[in-house]
């Protein structure tokens, strides 16, 4: 029991910090677009990442946080199905935003010879109907957990408080087609953008090879650490997605009351949106430079006041 606690304990504080660092990332953005940045194709895809993730976490905190302290914070029918419902929609947009921040990025990079730059000249008016019709699958996929989540009254743990009822053999199972094949079309879309990234880049490479010397090198070209994000990004998503397929089939099979592995799942699930932020946030320079203008400034101006404090008139 108190190695479970322990776990839980572990899983709260990851979450804690990937809230925290994901609303950074929104206040960060936000104020660089208020303070008169100029903002990019995929500065909104990421302000949309940082909110499901944010929420994901969030759903996940609240309900753990409350089981350790012996709070039955989801007691009824319809608290069940909200935290489910949620969780489920932002766990789907997840992969679905990073997809398109992937696919974004690679037409973005594409030379005016590419039949992508006809679509690149396009890209701001789609962003945001693109990013709303995103949400209409996964609602409609996560519909069954409307009727099938229901609570336990009898539970004394939060997480069974709330349990599936089975449904119809055939419903389930379509269900759960549609959802691989929205993973499986995401995942294809981010395998073929970033493969097409890679391609750009080592053919820019090589034509500017000859063109420049070593201490020339294109190495922090903007469009390069562009690339170098989203590359990084998506990896992080792959190597966690296969690590949650990983636990999910252990589990689903004869793992089903291994405790263990049920926490180390939450963590691998939870991964990917606390670690997407790190690697967005100290990959962008437009933020770093905003972080270094603020601490400079209040550097400044601490250093500007203290004479004055000292030297009273």
């Amino acid at each position: 029991m108190s190695t479970d606690v322990a776990q839980e304990v572990c899983f709260l504080s990851q979450t804690g910090v990937g809230i925290m660092v994901n609303s950074l990332l929104i206040v960060l953005y936000f104020s660089s677009f208020l303070l008169g940045s100029k903002p990019k194709p995929t500065d909104l895809i990421i302000i949309h990442l940082a909110l499901v993730h944010t929420t994901m976490l969030l759903t996940r905190w609240i309900t753990i946080a409350a089981g350790i302290l012996g709070m039955r914070l989801v007691q009824t029918n319809a608290e069940c199905k909200l935290f489910a419902y949620v969780y489920r929609i932002t766990r789907g947009l997840s992969i679905c935003t990073t997809s398109l921040l992937s696919v974004v990025q690679a037409i973005t990079i594409s030379p005016s010879t590419s039949y992508l730059f006809q679509i690149k000249v396009q890209i701001p008016n789609f962003i945001l109907p693109v990013l709303a019709i995103l949400w209409i699958p996964n609602m409609l996929i996560s519909t069954n957990l409307l009727y099938q989540v229901v609570a336990s009254l009898n539970s004394s743990s939060i997480d069974n408080n709330c349990y599936i009822v089975p449904i119809n053999t055939f419903l389930q199972g379509l269900i759960l087609t549609f959802m691989a094949l929205r993973d499986v079309l995401s995942l294809g879309l981010m395998c073929c953008s970033s493969g097409y990234m890679v391609l750009l880049l080592y053919k820019h490479r090589k034509q500017v090879q000859h063109l420049h010397s070593p201490s020339q090198d294109t190495e922090t070209s903007p469009e390069r650490r562009a690339i170098q994000t989203i590359l990084l990004l998506v990896s992080c998503f792959v190597v966690f997605y296969c690590g949650d397929f990983v636990f999910s089939l252990f589990l689903g099979t004869s793992m089903k009351n291994n405790a263990s592995f049920l926490n180390a799942n939450m963590f691998v699930v939870s991964g990917y949106s606390t670690l997407s932020p790190f690697v967005l946030l100290t990959c962008d320079t437009r933020v770093i430079k905003f972080l270094g203008d603020l601490l400079g400034n209040k550097i400044l101006k601490s250093s500007q006041t203290r004479p004055l404090s000292a030297n009273p008139l």
